[in-house]
């Protein structure tokens, strides 16, 4: 159950339109063997309560006949400087990480991961955004996510869009852009 405070601070479906429906909250993504474990940390810790005074979730998905998206948002208040920290680190690692494996037994990795900074969205105090890519084996598609972390005061806010594949990147920017402001704007109103 999400606290009340929390939903304040959350993307709601007046904010995303009538074929977005809520998909549960998000989980910690699962440890895995890596091959630089300071990358696959970053995004553990973007969903991990850490030392935050509240932190929410929500997953969202929106299927159609044309496409299928989703998106997850998790939002955490921190004392003191917390949050600066927390976008501090990720734009640290976004500039560090470029690629790495995870998963697999040895020798070799199931994924191949990457991250990539994107321009970040006016929002908030400060926002730093990336693309997130992913590969099972070297033969099949890649699977992106564009995501942003902006700070708002001492509230931090991590969106990740899933597109889908007919998206082009520019599209999907814009739309993770959008998505940013309308999150910005919903926690400037509750804080």
């Amino acid at each position: 159950m999400v606290d009340k405070r929390v939903l304040e601070l959350l993307l709601g479906q007046q904010d995303l339109g009538g074929d977005w429906q809520i998909n549960g909250q998000a989980d910690l993504p699962r440890e895995r063997r890596t091959s630089n474990p300071g990358c696959t940390r970053v995004e553990r810790d973007l969903y991990d309560a850490g030392s935050t005074s509240l932190v929410g979730s929500l997953r969202w998905r929106m299927r159609s006949t044309e496409a299928s998206k989703a998106i997850l948002q998790v939002v955490k208040v921190h004392p003191k400087q917390g949050a600066e920290a927390e976008v501090s680190r990720v734009r640290a690692s976004v500039k560090r990480c470029r690629s790495w494996g995870e998963g697999g037994d040895a020798p070799g990795y199931i994924f191949t991961l990457s991250m990539r900074s994107t321009t970040a969205p006016q929002a908030g105090d400060e926002a730093v955004a990336w693309r997130y890519t992913s590969r099972y084996g070297p033969a099949s598609p890649a699977f992106t996510t564009y995501n942003v972390l902006f700070r708002l005061g001492d509230v931090t806010s991590l969106i990740e869009y899933a597109p889908g594949t007919r998206t082009s990147a520019a599209a999907a920017e814009k739309e993770l852009h959008e998505l940013a402001a309308s999150a910005a704007a919903r926690v400037d109103e509750a804080i």
